[in-house]
């Protein structure tokens, strides 16, 4: 790293770091306990530069959770600090003005916010940028902070930050998961990529899974740039829902939503898929799924499995379709009753007159 580079490093990692430890503190609690330990241990094999399928039941990384949980607990009233850089000071969220010292250096900066308004932020490298679609584009290299939630593609306003850096371990958690809904689509994915399911599990390298990476990666950027364009229709409501019902089933709800038009759009990432063909991606995307996207989309997985026998894109568009169409549906409906309603009575009317029709009863666990 050339030595202006890390001057700045040296300068605002420790900032970054610290807010990161606070982001971990809010929404460690949203998890089961299963599911932050999983996150947990994809945090300690990254920070320590173990590949995702190297497990470590070893007393140093039981003794770095325990720290880790302890740290957390002294910093769950507090709030991400501001920025100290070059003599000024910046808001923690503020990622433009922070990169425009960041970005000459080849250096980038993330923050926002995911479901729940919780903070999310990074430090990392920068490998490439690029325009797409009216968007600037930035994909990370090597990163140097990251919070738990290991968010691979991330959109504030007109940027999207691509992170390579924890996208494999997200990747390697939904292949080895030995749960067998979807191990169908699964092999149809990476078969599609030159890969036996079987063989990889039993011995897994980073040369076999890049070209998986590569394609999921490219996914990733299409759910991006649907959720900048076909998904837009649902960021006034989001936001609403978010200040209004945070936390709540109805909020968690909205997101599955927004990601369904992202995902379904006219030109969003099934889209994508379908006119460039791409296989792998079709057989692995419902295995990203969850929450209520899982529950609103379950058509996902029984069109791979049948194109899988038929190999009819036209079927695939049919699909497509009908996730853009109950979104939209969906969407519309729950602005009526926002605009209409407040707290639990739209809460309530919402359940009634949209959610329980296109999921029933269930709702998704708590995230795992």
């Amino acid at each position: 790293m050339p030595e202006p580079a890390q001057k700045i490093v040296e300068q605002l990692l420790p900032q970054v770091k610290a807010n990161c430890a606070v982001a971990d503190a809010s929404v460690a609690g949203r998890f089961s306990l299963c599911g932050l330990l999983l996150r947990l241990r994809n945090l300690y094999k990254w920070e320590n530069d173990l590949p995702p399928w190297q497990e470590q039941d070893t007393p140093q990384m039981l003794e770095w959770v325990s720290e880790r949980e302890e740290m957390w607990e002294g910093l769950l009233e507090a709030e991400p600090q501001p920025l100290s850089l070059n003599g000024g000071e910046y808001d923690p969220f503020d990622a433009q003005a922070v990169n425009a010292h960041l970005e000459p250096l080849g250096l980038v900066y993330g923050a926002g916010r995911a479901g729940g308004l919780v903070p999310v932020f990074f430090l990392g490298e920068l490998k490439a940028r690029r325009d797409q679609d009216g968007l600037k584009v930035f994909e990370l290299g090597r990163e140097l902070a990251s919070d738990v939630l290991f968010m691979p593609g991330l959109r504030q306003g007109e940027r999207i930050y691509l992170r390579n850096s924890p996208f494999p371990y997200l990747l390697w958690d939904l292949l080895a998961d030995p749960r067998p809904s979807l191990a169908g689509c699964k092999r149809f994915g990476l078969a599609a990529y030159g890969l036996n399911y079987s063989e990889l599990l039993k011995e897994p390298s980073w040369q076999k899974l890049a070209p998986v990476l590569e394609g999921e990666m490219r996914a990733v950027l299409w759910h991006e740039l649907g959720e900048a364009g076909d998904g837009a229709a649902a960021a006034d409501l989001l936001a609403q829902v978010a200040q209004e019902h945070a936390g709540t089933e109805l909020e968690h709800f909205v997101r599955g939503v927004k990601d369904l038009l992202a995902d379904c759009g006219p030109s969003g990432r099934l889209r994508h898929i379908i006119d460039e063909r791409q296989e792998g991606a079709l057989g692995l995307y419902p295995v990203w799924l969850a929450g209520f996207l899982r529950l609103l989309f379950p058509e996902s997985q029984i069109a791979v499995k049948l194109y899988a026998q038929e190999r009819d894109w036209s079927a695939i568009e049919e699909v497509r379709d009908l996730g853009w169409q109950r979104a939209t549906k969906a969407a519309s409906r729950l602005q009526e009753i926002l605009a209409a309603h407040q707290g639990a009575e739209a809460r309530n009317l919402a359940r009634q007159e949209v959610i329980e029709p296109l999921v029933g009863s269930r709702s998704p666990s708590q995230e795992d």
